[in-house]
C-alpha cells in the first residue's frame, strides 16, 4: 500500500494526470534535448566541488554534521542546474487500470413533458430512472451525466430548452467529448425531430466499440397533440389589397369542442379582427381571416387558438406567418383598340386600388392615344426602348393585329420580341384577349408571341365563331386562383354557371403540354379553349379567346332585395382583379438590388437555413460573378461574412447557407458592391450633420434622400430561431427506432421496468490500457521549487551560524 502511494506521489510530481489510476510503468528512457557542451558541464562540476569544499575550511566553524548537510545541499543544487542545462527528459510507458466509463444521456426536450408514463411526465420518469441507476452503480462505475435536446451538455450546465430533439447529433457530441467511453445509457422518447435514424452515427460507435443502451419513455400510440398551422397565405401583399390567411386546426380526440381563433399582429394583445368560433371535427378544421393591412413593412401575424385546456403544449396552438406589405401598385399597360371590352375593362382597371393604369388606344388612322400614367418616353406609341417596357409589371394585349409590330419596315418585329422577353426574362405578366385581329385572325401564327401562348395558334378559314356561349370552367379551373369568384367550391361553381353568355370567340388549337385550360366554350365545333394559363420562363401568360367579358358586368343579375342589393356580385371585376394580380411579378425583385429569399418558415436551433439572392440588371438579365457580400449577425452579436457565387446553370442566382446555433433573432443582410454603398452612406451621414449645422434644409433633404436610397440597396432578412413545433406535432414515443439503432451499435434496448438487467449490463470490467508520456524533467515545476528550497536552506543554515 505504501509503495502504491509513493508511486502515485512520484507520478504526480512528474505531472502525469490521474496518477491514482496508474498500476505500473515500464520502458524508461532518459535522454537530453539541450546542447551537449562538455566544457560547460566540466565547469559546473568544478564549481560544484569548490562550492561544496568551502564548507570543510577550518574557518567555517561549523559542526561536521552541518558541514556535510551543506555539502549535500550544494551538490544537489548543482545537479539540478545540470538538469536544466542539458534539458533532461524522460519517456515512459504507464499502465492504467480504470473503472467502467459510462455516459448517461437524459432527454429534456418539450416532448418529454407529456404525461403518459403512469401519472408522471416522461421527463420525471427518466430523471427518476437515471438517479436509480446511479445509486445502484455507486462508485464502481465512472458516470458522465449529460442532458440533451438540440445539443448535448453536461448536467447542470446552463442551456436553452428547445422543442427540438437531435438524438443522433447529441450522441455524436458525447462520443467526441468522452475519449474513454465504454457504453452510453440513453433515456429518451426516441423522437428525433430531424428524422435521423443514425445511419451516419452508428459506424462511429461501432468503430470505437461503444454500445448504446436506450430506455424509451412514453407511449407509441400517444395521440397527436392539437395544434394550428397557417395552411394558406401569400408571403407578400400590396398595400390596399386584401390579405387572406387560412389556418388549419388539427385536434384529434377533441371532435365537437368549440374553440376560438384570433388573429394578432406582432406581439400585440388586441386581436386585429373579431375572434372566430370553430367547431372541431375529427378531420382538420379550417378558419380564414381576410383583412387589409394598413401600413407597409414586414409584418408577423399570429393565429392563436383558445379553448383547449388539456392540450399538452400551448406552443402548438400558436402559428405565425410573415408577410411583406409592399407600398407598390401593379404597373399595368393595356394596349387595345376602341371597343366595348376595352371601354368597360379599362374603366374598372383604372379604378382598381392596387393598379397603376396606363393605356394605349390604337385609333383608326389617327395613331395612338395615351391614357393614365405612362412609364415610357414614347407616349404616342409602343415603347421604343426595351428597358422602358420593363418598367411595367403586366401587359394586356387586346385586339392589336400583328402588322402593327412590323411598322416602319421592322421585319424582325423587335417590339413583339421585346414583349416575349418581358415575360420570359423579366418575369412580367401577359394577358391576351380575343378579338377580330388576334391569334389566327391577326396572322400571329409562327410569331414570337405565338411561341409563348398556352395554346396553339394556327391559320383558320373561319378564324372566329359567331355564337353565344357559356364559359364553362374545367375541374382544374374551379380550383385555380384566377377563377375563384367565390371562396367555397359550390359557390364558385354556381357563380360561373350563372354568368351571362359571351358572344363569339376565336378559333385556336389545342392547349399545349404543361399549360392549363381553365375554361372552355361549348361550340358546335367542339369544346374550344376559352381561358388558358401557363408559366413560361420567369413569367406568366393568361390567354382568353373571348372578348365580351364586359357582358358579365353589364348584364349581371339583380341582387337580393332582402339584403338591399340593387345588383348581384360583380364577378367581372373579381375575375379581372384575380387575373391581373396572379400574373403580376413579385414586386420585391428590383433591378440591381439584392433580395433574400428563403423557404423555411420555422427554424430550430441547429438547423441549416438555405438562402438565395437573385441579381438582375435594368433589362433583368442575370448579373454574373457579382460582388455580393452577405453578413450574418447572431443574437449574441457575433458576425461573419459570406461571399457567395453563382453558377453556370443558374446565372445571377446566389445560394448560401446559414447554420443557426443560437436561439433568438438572426439578421442576414446582402449588399451588392458593399464598399461603394457604404462609402455613399457614410458621406450622406456627414452631409446631414453638416446641413443640420448650417441649417440648410435643402441640403439636409437631399442627404436624407441619398441615405434612404443607398440603405434600400441593403437587403435584410430576420431569422427567428427557436419556434419549431415539429416535435410536438407528432409526440409519439418511438421504441422501435431506438431498438433498431441499439442493435446496429452492439447495444440493447430496455424498458423502464428492466432496471435490474440494465444495471447488470453496465457493471463492466475495469479496462486497462497503456499510455506513453514524454516528460520534460528539466521543465517540471517540482525541479524549480526544489532548487529554490535548496538555495533557501543553504542561506538559512549559514545565516544561523553567522556566516555570509
Amino acid at each position: 500500500m505504501i509503495i502504491e502511494r509513493l508511486q502515485q506521489v512520484f507520478f504526480w510530481l512528474l505531472g502525469v494526470n490521474r496518477p491514482e489510476t496508474i498500476s505500473g510503468a515500464q520502458d524508461w528512457q532518459w535522454y537530453t534535448s539541450g546542447p551537449s557542451t562538455t566544457g560547460i558541464l566540466v565547469g559546473l562540476g568544478v564549481l560544484a566541488i569548490v562550492a561544496a569544499g568551502v564548507n570543510f575550511l577550518p574557518r567555517a566553524g561549523m559542526p561536521w554534521p552541518t558541514r556535510i548537510a551543506l555539502v549535500f545541499l550544494r551538490l544537489l543544487g548543482f545537479a539540478l542546474i545540470v538538469l536544466l542545462v542539458i534539458q533532461l527528459e524522460l519517456r515512459v510507458v504507464v499502465e492504467r487500470s480504470l473503472p467502467p466509463h459510462v455516459a448517461i444521456m437524459t432527454d429534456v426536450s418539450d416532448s418529454m413533458a407529456i404525461r403518459d408514463v403512469g401519472d408522471q411526465t416522461r421527463r420525471d420518469a427518466a430523471s427518476g430512472f437515471r438517479d436509480a441507476v446511479r445509486d445502484r452503480l455507486g462508485e464502481k462505475v465512472y458516470v458522465a451525466d449529460y442532458e440533451f435536446d438540440w445539443q448535448a451538455r453536461q448536467k447542470g450546465e446552463e442551456g436553452v430548452s428547445e422543442s427540438t430533439t437531435r438524438i443522433m447529433d447529441s450522441l455524436r457530441d458525447v462520443l467526441r467529448s468522452e475519449r474513454e467511453l465504454q457504453a452510453v445509457l440513453l433515456l429518451s422518447d426516441g423522437n428525433d425531430t430531424a428524422g435521423d435514424e443514425g445511419a451516419a452515427v452508428a459506424p462511429l460507435f461501432t468503430a470505437r466499440g461503444v454500445p448504446v443502451y436506450p430506455v424509451t419513455f412514453g407511449k407509441a400510440d400517444t395521440p397527436y397533440a392539437p395544434g394550428v398551422r397557417v395552411s394558406g397565405g401569400s408571403d407578400y401583399v400590396r398595400l390596399g389589397d386584401e390579405l387572406r390567411l387560412e389556418a388549419t386546426i388539427s385536434a384529434p380526440g377533441y371532435a365537437g369542442s368549440i374553440v376560438s381563433a384570433s388573429l394578432y399582429e406582432g406581439d400585440a394583445t388586441t386581436p386585429l379582427l373579431r375572434p372566430k368560433e370553430v367547431r372541431l371535427r375529427e378531420a382538420p378544421s379550417r378558419v380564414e381571416f381576410v383583412f387589409k393591412p394598413e401600413k407597409p413593412g414586414r409584418k408577423i401575424y399570429r393565429i392563436e387558438v383558445d379553448g383547449l385546456k388539456d392540450a399538452p403544449s400551448r406552443k402548438l396552438l400558436v402559428a405565425r406567418h410573415q408577410v411583406d406589405v409592399i407600398d407598390q401598385k401593379i404597373r399595368l399597360l393595356y394596349i387595345d383598340v376602341p371597343r366595348d371590352e376595352r371601354k368597360i375593362l379599362g374603366h374598372w382597371l383604372a379604378r382598381d386600388p392596387v393598379v397603376d393604369f396606363a393605356g394605349l388606344l390604337l385609333l383608326p388612322r389617327q395613331g395612338w392615344f395615351a391614357q393614365g400614367q405612362m412609364r415610357h418616353a414614347n407616349v404616342r406609341g409602343l415603347p421604343d426602348d426595351e428597358a422602358d417596357l420593363y418598367e411595367y409589371d403586366v401587359i394586356i394585349l387586346g385586339d392589336i393585329p400583328r402588322k402593327i409590330f412590323a411598322a416602319g419596315q421592322d421585319i424582325e418585329e423587335t417590339k413583339l420580341r421585346w414583349m416575349v422577353e418581358f415575360v420570359q426574362r423579366r418575369g412580367g405578366g401577359l394577358i391576351t384577349t380575343g378579338g377580330r385581329s388576334v391569334y389566327g385572325a391577326g396572322q400571329y401564327e409562327g410569331s414570337a408571341l405565338a411561341g409563348i401562348l398556352p395554346f396553339d395558334v394556327r391559320r383558320e378559314r373561319k378564324p372566329q365563331i359567331e355564337k353565344h356561349f357559356n364559359v364553362v370552367p374545367t375541374a382544374l379551373g374551379l380550383s385555380h386562383p384566377i377563377m375563384r369568384l367565390e371562396r367555397d367550391a359550390d359557390g364558385n361553381r354556381n357563380a360561373w354557371l350563372d354568368l351571362p353568355k359571351i358572344e363569339g370567340c376565336n378559333r385556336v388549337g389545342s392547349v399545349r403540354p404543361g399549360a392549363s385550360m381553365l375554361a372552355y366554350n361549348a361550340t358546335p365545333d367542339g369544346d374550344m379553349p376559352a381561358i388558358a394559363y401557363h408559366q413560361t420562363g420567369k413569367g406568366k401568360v393568361l390567354a382568353t379567346t373571348i372578348d365580351t367579358t364586359w357582358r358579365w358586368e353589364m348584364m349581371r343579375p339583380r341582387g337580393s332585395e332582402v339584403d338591399n342589393e340593387p345588383e348581384g356580385t360583380d364577378y367581372f371585376r373579381r375575375f379581372w382583379g384575380n387575373a391581373v394580380r396572379h400574373v403580376a411579378p413579385d414586386p420585391r425583385l428590383e433591378p440591381e438590388l439584392p433580395q433574400i429569399a428563403r423557404r423555411q418558415s420555422q427554424i430550430a436551433v441547429g438547423d441549416t437555413v438555405n438562402l438565395q439572392t437573385r441579381l438582375v440588371d435594368r433589362l433583368f438579365k442575370p448579373i454574373r460573378s457579382a460582388d455580393l457580400t452577405v453578413r450574418v449577425r447572431a443574437p449574441s452579436g457575433a458576425e461573419h461574412r459570406i461571399f457567395p457565387a453563382d453558377s453556370r446553370s443558374e446565372p445571377g442566382l446566389y445560394h448560401y447557407a446559414v447554420t443557426v446555433d443560437e436561439p433568438g433573432v438572426w439578421v442576414v443582410s446582402a449588399t451588392h458592391r458593399e464598399d461603394d454603398v457604404m462609402a455613399v452612406i457614410e458621406k450622406a451621414k456627414k452631409d446631414m450633420v453638416k446641413a443640420e449645422k448650417d441649417e440648410d434644409d435643402a441640403a439636409l433633404s437631399a442627404a436624407k434622400h441619398t441615405l434612404a436610397a443607398e440603405e434600400a440597396k441593403i437587403a435584410r432578412q430576420e431569422l427567428k430561431v427557436g419556434e419549431n413545433q415539429k416535435e410536438m406535432e407528432d409526440p409519439r414515443a418511438r421504441p422501435y427506432a431506438m431498438e433498431a439503432f441499439a442493435g446496429a451499435v452492439g447495444g440493447k434496448a430496455y424498458r423502464p421496468n428492466q432496471i435490474d438487467d440494465l444495471v447488470n449490463q453496465l457493471q463492466l470490467a475495469k479496462h486497462s490500457f497503456s499510455q506513453s508520456y514524454a516528460i520534460a524533467i528539466w521543465n517540471l515545476p517540482a525541479i524549480m521549487i526544489a532548487l529554490i528550497i535548496i538555495v533557501c536552506l543553504d542561506c538559512y543554515i549559514r545565516k544561523r551560524r553567522g556566516l555570509v
